[in-house]
């Protein structure tokens, strides 16, 4: 309906759009939305992850492997790690012919130098580049002794937002120092020119997919899984040509378990089975070799984006809130609009790697389309009363109640239209009350004119003037009728 000034309720618009979009921005950076859009951002990774490539190989100590390293350590012990008893492990995948082998433990204390010595032995032989972890506080050759064919990594790579501690993000060069990912990249791409380069600074992570074959305590593996415990006795061809990652895994802890789930941390996976209670380190160094051997990238729109991204909601919120509708469509368009932005969210992700915002275009809009339509609605409702108070005089009464609940269309302006006009006089009215006295005929044209309008308004006439004792009214205007004739 066309009651309010258009170009007053274009500002109008303009105006509550521009205010949501700022408002929704603000809001943005509070703790609830970080946690909000955290969410949704995890779900779009979880969902949307690519398939795993065939490059990594997990070989996890397990509970398995725990007990049978305990079983052979000279004390006894689990922690600190068995070194001799690992080394052992590193030495049976080198010669299964594994292409490259990181080993996601401490390599830079020792329990003695008989200790250092034998893993010496065993790693002076290994033919695979081998990468091991090391402190960053400490440095190889000053404050431990270096191991011979070892490159030791910065394990200290996984960078958790501070608001929700999820692992979003990953450093492959702390301090200058290769990550265990990175050095795992470098290895593999000696010789190798088309093998991009490690980045140089903090990237956010695209996770992979569980490999398919992941099942049972393998759940959600990103890569074939076996225990460390069983390498020894298991075919080459599964480590033949590989880069397998050694570290603590977990999954299979079970509550008759003697060891504690440890090395797990939070990470957009949580949604997927086998991840709920966290994602292995060990993993997560293989999701960000895999995604810097790949190439591809996650990238978040900044706060310039963000904002304009926001204003467009915002505005598109306002133009369908000019519609002023109710309560129960705004509702419904609302429910679309949360529909549809995770579809394109999802897609948008899926095929370009983009991480748009989904709240706060979300906010914007719901902000805007529900105070512009209300806005609106409260400027309809008031002309509506202002022209129905204007009019009463000339409609019938259920013609002014609908005009005030806005069911009944109105337009300003004049427009083309087939109507009827109706004229009607008393025939020798003057002789009648020149014969009649005062007294008798005021009741008698009261009457006259009583009945004359219940038929008028009983078929939705309009007054348009008193002709004394006649009247001319016009059917089919404003309120459109095709019988318009007929009612006449």
């Amino acid at each position: 309906m066309a009651l309010i000034d258009r170009r007053r309720r274009d500002l109008t618009a303009l105006a509550i759009g521009l205010a949501a979009a700022a408002a929704a921005v603000a809001f943005s950076f509070t703790t609830p939305a970080r946690n909000i859009e955290g969410l949704t951002y995890d779900l779009r990774m979880a969902l949307a992850a690519p398939p795993p490539a065939d490059e990594l190989v997990i070989v996890k100590m397990d509970d398995r492997a725990v007990d049978e390293m305990r079983g052979q350590s000279p004390c006894g012990c689990i922690s600190p790690i068995d070194k001799v008893w690992l080394a052992g492990v590193v030495g049976a995948l080198d010669a299964a012919g594994a292409k490259v082998i990181l080993v996601d433990y401490l390599f830079d204390t020792w329990r003695n130098d008989d200790e250092f010595d034998a893993v010496v032995d065993v790693f002076g032989a290994v033919r695979a580049p081998l990468i091991v972890a090391a402190d960053p506080a400490r440095k190889p050759g000053q404050d431990f002794a270096v191991l011979p064919r070892v490159r030791y990594a910065d394990a200290r790579t996984l960078v958790k937002d501070d608001y929700d501690d999820v692992v979003r993000r990953y450093d492959p060069r702390p301090d200058g120092r290769a990550s265990l990912a990175a050095a795992v990249v470098e290895a593999l791409r000696e010789g190798k020119a088309d093998t991009p380069a490690p980045p140089a600074t903090p990237f956010r992570l695209r996770y992979r997919a569980p490999h398919p074959d992941s099942k049972a305590e393998n759940t959600g593996a990103l890569a074939p899984s076996f225990s460390a415990g069983d390498v020894a006795f298991l075919p080459a061809k599964f480590f033949e040509g590989k880069a397998v990652l050694i570290g603590r895994v977990s999954r299979s802890v079970g509550a008759d378990a003697t060891t504690l789930g440890e090395d797990l941390h939070t990470t957009p996976l949580r949604y997927l089975p086998g991840h709920h209670d966290g994602t292995p380190g060990v993993e997560v160094h293989g999701h960000a070799a895999l995604q810097m051997l790949a190439g591809d990238r996650v990238v978040v729109p900044g706060p310039p984006w963000l904002a304009l991204i926001a204003l467009l909601a915002a505005l598109a919120g306002a133009l369908f809130g000019r519609s002023a509708a109710g309560w129960w469509r705004a509702v419904a368009w609302l429910g679309g609009i949360v529909v549809v932005g995770a579809v394109v969210g999802w897609a948008v992700f899926a095929a370009a790697g983009v991480m748009l915002p989904m709240l706060t275009p979300l906010v914007a809009f719901a902000l805007s389309f529900f105070v512009t339509s209300r806005v609106v609605a409260a400027q309809l409702a008031a002309e509506r009363a202002m022209y129905a108070g204007a009019l009463e005089r000339y409609l019938a009464p259920q013609v002014i109640r609908r005009i005030e609940d806005g069911s009944e269309p109105v337009e300003l302006g004049a427009v083309e239209r087939d109507i009827t006009a109706m004229v009607s006089d008393l025939e020798n009215s003057s002789t009648f009350l020149a014969e009649t006295p005062v007294e008798k005929f005021t009741p008698i044209i009261n009457g006259y004119f009583d009945g004359l309008f219940e038929v008028l308004w009983r078929h939705e006439a309009m007054l348009d003037k008193l002709t004394g004792d006649g009247v001319i009214v016009l059917f089919g205007a404003p309120v459109v009728h095709a019988d318009h004739a007929d009612r006449a």
